[in-house]
């Protein structure tokens, strides 16, 4: 039963491996699921072989091995580097107490701890990385728990060998009760943490995904649909308060970006866009948010920031990307339009007001921020903005 159980885990790893390129790090659990199906098997041969040697290694290897190679595989889930040393010294460790008690007598507690010992390490290892390199979540907590109470299980083994007995030799051992035992616990407790790692893994898939939806591709910060949801967020934070709100909204666009495009080419265009992207991300206030909207625009949206604050706010950010250096560009720069958020406002009110700014910055000389006043603002399918994209309709001439 545990052959398969082993089986199963192996199958569901490598599927979600398949199904999701950028998870081919849970191979590892794969991997760490087949060596230790060695040891049901071996189990299952050890009283039919004609040399029983061979088996009572792959029997010991199986899950010791699977468990010690568990760790670097959560490790690798939580996009940490694994511990390799480390599980290369228990390894090493357990192969050196397994051939110190090989010809040991069976049914010692003294034995019997010594051969489970290394178990409940490597069990001990799973847990503690778990804790180091995990999200510190309940799910990563209940999964350390779980490779604690698997370590005690293994310690406790001693004690269940030596008052059932566990076998003059190691094929007697598959019949005794105490093999009955130690398979079911074993199995029952793998079986649990194989499952808690499965979760976990099918919910940073989950994650990822909801990430990658909410994210830019090209620089990695959030897009359209995520500023959608912070600016939904914010007014329902205010929809219920007296009085203006107090959030700002800003777009930054890319002076001249078409010529380097024409000039240097896009690979050199995308270059600036992930430098500027950077740039406004690493400056922003705490609280503020940074999405790439399309093309060479960027917009800022500042929550509790009024009208002086959210000036100086995005003078900082436009003097930090004048400052930055490309090889053979002129001096990067980048426009402003920026405007308060009206209690009545959504998201496509705000930018538009916020857009006819930054045509007047561009219209000014480019290379500087202007405020653009609350007003009440009916959307327009026929505005044009100067960032080169009607908001609710089709594309216009950019201004560069």
């Amino acid at each position: 039963m545990n052959v398969f159980v082993a089986g199963m885990f192996v199958a569901s790893f490598l599927t979600i491996a398949q199904l999701n390129p950028g998870f081919g790090h849970i191979r590892w659990f794969a991997a760490s699921y087949a060596v230790g199906m060695l040891t049901p098997l071996a189990e299952f041969l050890l009283p039919i072989a004609p040399s029983p040697v061979p088996f009572m290694i792959m029997s010991y290897a199986g899950v010791f091995a699977g468990m010690t190679l568990m760790a670097p595989a959560l490790s690798r889930l939580y996009g940490q580097r694994p511990a390799w040393r480390i599980a290369t010294v228990i390894i090493v460790g357990g192969i050196c107490l397994r051939s110190l008690i090989w010809n040991g007598q069976r049914n010692e507690f003294w034995y019997e701890l010594t051969y489970q010992a290394p178990f409940a390490v490597a069990a001990l290892f799973c847990a503690a990385t778990t804790l180091a390199h995990g999200r510190s979540t309940a799910l990563d907590r209940t999964t350390a728990g779980l490779f604690t109470i698997i370590a005690a299980h293994f310690l406790l083994k001693p004690f269940a060998a030596v008052y059932f007995g566990s076998g003059a030799t190691a094929s007697t051992y598959v019949s005794s009760t105490y093999a009955l035992i130690s398979q079911a616990s074993s199995g029952v407790l793998l079986l649990g943490a194989g499952l808690l790692v499965l979760i976990n893994s099918l919910q940073m898939v989950v994650l990822k995904d909801r990430s990658d939806a909410a994210s830019d591709a090209l620089t990695g910060l959030p897009n359209r649909r995520a500023l959608n949801s912070a600016f939904d967020q914010i007014s329902g934070q205010t929809s219920g308060r007296s009085g203006p709100v107090s959030a700002a909204i800003a777009i930054f666009d890319i002076d001249h970006f078409k010529q380097i495009n024409d000039r240097w080419g896009h690979a050199k265009g995308d270059d600036v866009i992930r430098a500027v992207a950077r740039c406004l991300d690493d400056n922003r206030p705490d609280n503020a948010m940074v999405a790439r909207i399309g093309g060479e625009e960027f917009v800022v949206l500042m929550p509790w920031q009024g009208e002086s604050l959210a000036r100086l706010s995005c003078e900082k950010l436009r003097l930090a990307v004048s400052q930055l250096t490309f090889m053979r560009l002129a001096k990067v720069t980048v426009s402003v339009g920026v405007t308060p958020v009206a209690r009545h406002d959504d998201l496509s009110i705000a930018l538009g007001r916020a857009d006819r700014g930054l045509y007047r910055a561009k219209d000014t000389g480019r290379d500087r921020c202007v405020f653009e006043p609350q007003a009440p603002v009916v959307p327009d399918a026929d505005v044009k903005t100067a960032g080169g994209s009607n908001r609710l309709g089709g594309p216009v001439k950019r201004l560069g």
